[in-house]
């Protein structure tokens, strides 16, 4: 979970919600998890970063497939008056020494609107 400063994990074994210095290192949001991995878009470096929390360390997916499950990950853009939201269907693998590599399978635009203000992306799991 994270607010806005920090990030917190909850140990159901323990009942108490502690910090994790490492997760908190990045600025992630619209987060979602597969396997026990969070994975976020980091849109100032336009890369999808991945946390495993048993290494306790960030990594950026690379490009290939099949981990098993999937992500959905939805942007926005905003064209001159225009809005528009994307979405990608990205596969997930990971390789030998704890690499998770993705591969995008689809990606097009899904709403267009000029009407929206603003918009929170939900990270969705297929």
């Amino acid at each position: 979970m994270r607010d806005y400063d920090y990030s917190f994990v909850y140990d159901p074994k323990k009942s108490k919600w502690e910090t994790d210095k490492m997760l908190n290192s990045k600025e992630w949001k619209y987060a979602c998890v597969v396997d026990d991995v969070l994975y976020y878009h980091d849109r100032y470096e336009n890369e999808i970063r991945a946390y495993d929390p048993k290494q306790k360390c960030w990594s950026v997916v690379k490009g290939l497939e099949d981990y098993g499950g999937k992500i959905s990950l939805f942007l926005n853009k905003v064209k001159e008056k225009t809005y528009e939201i994307w979405c990608a269907e990205i596969t997930l693998e990971r390789h030998q020494g704890g690499e998770i590599w993705g591969k995008v399978e689809w990606c097009d635009q899904v709403l267009t609107d000029e009407n929206f203000s603003s918009a929170n992306p939900l990270a969705v799991m297929v």
